[in-house]
């Protein structure tokens, strides 16, 4: 073999191993460019991944604040019609109060009037118990009366009794004298007759 034939052949052996690098150098970067994208598809899978559950998740959120915002008005209006039930109690409570007020008014004068009532009963009632005590007195002094009318009625029946025994006493002296007359007349008249025998 010639010196020629060998430093070409050796330029051909370098040129290959040269190649052989350059290949290897490129599978190398290629292996890692495919890795390289491999883990950018896998990020790029999980980052679409967790967009669709912050998706899910903010459409989840956005119906829970359409409910929650349907809840407040809701419970806005029944705050309100709380709000007006209890101005309509408030308002029904203070005329109830003006109404008690006003019973209680009455009451008390009721009971004032009841109170001079009762002083002009116990008046009246002290009134009667001096009339009552008159009227006993009346009474009492009646009776005596009665029983003196009925002792000067016994006592004119008894007068009656003797001015009755009396007048037929007077009745029978009457007689007698009228009798005595008579008898004397008669006694005169036989008396005359005699003399004029």
């Amino acid at each position: 073999m010639h010196q020629g034939d060998d430093v070409t052949s050796q330029t051909g052996r370098q040129q290959s191993t040269d190649e052989g690098v350059q290949s290897q150098r490129y599978q190398d970067e290629r292996a890692l460019v495919d890795l390289t994208v491999s883990e950018l598809q896998r990020d790029l899978q999980r980052v679409e991944d967790q967009t669709r559950i912050a998706q899910q998740d903010a459409n989840n959120s956005r119906q829970g604040a359409q409910q929650a915002r349907s809840s407040a008005q809701q419970a806005q209006i029944q705050a309100r019609q709380a709000q007006n039930q209890a101005q309509q109690a408030q308002s029904q409570a203070q005329q109830a109060l003006n109404q008690l007020q006003q019973a209680q008014a009455q009451a008390q004068q009721a009971q004032n009037e009841a109170q001079q009532a009762n002083q002009r009963a116990q008046l009246a009632q002290g009134q009667v118990q001096q009339v009552q005590s008159q009227v006993q007195q009346a009474q009492n002094e009646a009776q005596q009366a009665n029983q003196r009318a009925q002792g000067a009625q016994e006592r004119a029946d008894q007068a009656n009794q003797q001015s009755q025994q009396a007048e037929d006493q007077a009745q029978q002296a009457h007689n007698h004298a009228h009798q005595a007359l008579t008898d004397a007349g008669q006694i005169r008249t036989t008396a005359r007759q005699l003399q004029r025998a």
